[in-house]
């Protein structure tokens, strides 16, 4: 994707993963010492340890912390924590809120305010009312504090790029009459508009991948990955992610969303993202009230004013709420990856020659349509004259698609003495 750091579009935890596993060294070659430390060796071929989170990591030098954050979640949700609470430190904002880390950071921050709010309920419901458990509320609170800060920073930030690229603001729907019943037209008669587009575009030399007309956001990827506005290749492994069951697929969310130093990386798939953020949607509806949570939009609270349950009681809840959150994390992280994607493939679609040359050519197809079926175009005319409060501009209060679709069931009248037999009608 042009101009998109690789993080924006994939955890690249993989690469992370075999970092760790196989204690290779990251540091720059001129920063590296001179002797070579092997990892201890453990029993079993080509075992070796690895390195537990560090206690005091926002106290590495910067370029060593860099390096570990990249590798270890855990210490990044140390540093993000410890920051949230007021840590100061030079080139720290940038490194952990810089664009290459943004999405990553607010993935830790929403890992430690969960995990705080959870271990606060079990000390709490345990009757430890203790300086603890006040510690760990203060840093819950100071953490949600940060990250709403941070996820309306990144959200400023989206909007400035998107305004740069000609996208934002998206222009309002048409009150002009006229064009709105161009448009409508070229809507239900979309097949012979598909066949005029191609036809305009092959004619002005357009390449026929850029004239292709997309139905669902499926195609839509796959045009970007076929143009190369999109380093996303269809590989075996996402392939066998998209043929599995309901089930399977589940199952396969719900191990991922239990780990967080070898995450599952094929769910962050362009192709598989949708319905990654599909799947995690129905579990967390199916889990809510095992998870005491009266809905799926965050984490809520546990009262903790009521009867102190057993130790058992405790531990089962704890373990679901604990699920549950994690599931919230991983949806939150699967919709801001499926914003990124689609504002990538819109800011690539836009820089590419064709899309102004396109827009020109869906206008052809219009014109040709109104002229080769005018009656059509007329009775459209006629159903929105009424909501016109002067000549040309509209004014529809009711829902537009409502509207729209009763058009069409009229249309559908005018036009079924010539549609062949079967034919489906159009909508």
């Amino acid at each position: 994707m042009w101009d998109r750091p690789t993080t924006a579009l994939h955890r690249g935890r993989t690469l992370r993963y075999l970092k760790i596993r196989f204690a290779l060294d990251l540091a720059e070659p001129h920063l590296r010492p001179a002797h070579r430390r092997p990892a201890p060796e453990l029993p079993g071929p080509g075992l070796r340890t690895i390195r537990p989170p560090h206690a005091q990591p926002w106290r590495l030098p910067l370029h060593e912390l860099a390096d570990l954050i990249n590798l270890s979640f855990l210490d990044l949700a140390k540093v993000v924590t410890a920051h949230a609470q007021g840590l100061q430190r030079t080139g720290l904002d940038e490194l952990l809120f810089g664009p290459d880390r943004i999405q990553q950071s607010i993935d830790a921050l929403t890992y430690a305010r969960h995990d705080r709010l959870l271990r606060h309920e079990t000390r709490v419901l345990s009757g430890c009312l203790d300086q603890e458990a006040r510690r760990l509320a203060e840093q819950e609170k100071a953490v949600r504090d940060r990250l709403l800060e941070i996820k309306r920073h990144l959200k400023e930030q989206r909007i400035s790029e998107l305004t740069a690229a000609g996208i934002l603001p998206f222009p309002p729907a048409t009150n002009d009459s006229r064009r709105l019943a161009r448009s409508w037209l070229g809507r239900y008669l979309a097949n012979e508009k598909e066949h005029l587009v191609r036809s305009l575009a092959a004619a002005a030399g357009v390449a026929p991948s850029a004239s292709v007309h997309i139905r669902c956001i499926r195609e839509k990827i796959t045009r970007c990955i076929d143009n190369g506005w999109l380093a996303a290749p269809l590989t075996d492994t996402v392939q066998q992610t998209l043929d599995l069951d309901d089930p399977a697929f589940e199952r396969r969310v719900i191990a991922d969303a239990t780990r967080h130093a070898d995450r599952d990386d094929t769910l962050c798939h362009p192709l598989v993202l949708n319905r990654w953020r599909d799947q995690l949607n129905t579990t967390l509806t199916r889990i809510a009230p095992t998870a005491e949570n009266p809905h799926t939009r965050y984490l809520k609270p546990l009262a903790l004013n009521g009867p102190s349950p057993s130790s058992a009681r405790r531990e089962q809840l704890h373990r679901r709420r604990r699920l549950f959150a994690a599931l919230l994390q991983r949806r939150d992280e699967s919709l801001r990856l499926i914003t990124t994607l689609n504002d990538g493939m819109s800011i690539a679609e836009r820089r590419d020659p064709s899309h102004a040359l396109m827009k020109k050519i869906g206008d052809q197809a219009y014109d040709e349509l109104v002229r080769r079926h005018p009656e059509l175009y007329r009775h459209i005319r006629a159903c929105l004259a009424r909501y016109e409060t002067r000549h040309g501009h509209l004014q529809i209060p009711e829902p537009r698609s409502q509207l729209r679709a009763q058009i069409f069931d009229e249309l559908d009248q005018i036009t079924s003495p010539r549609r062949p037999a079967g034919a489906p009608a159009r909508r």
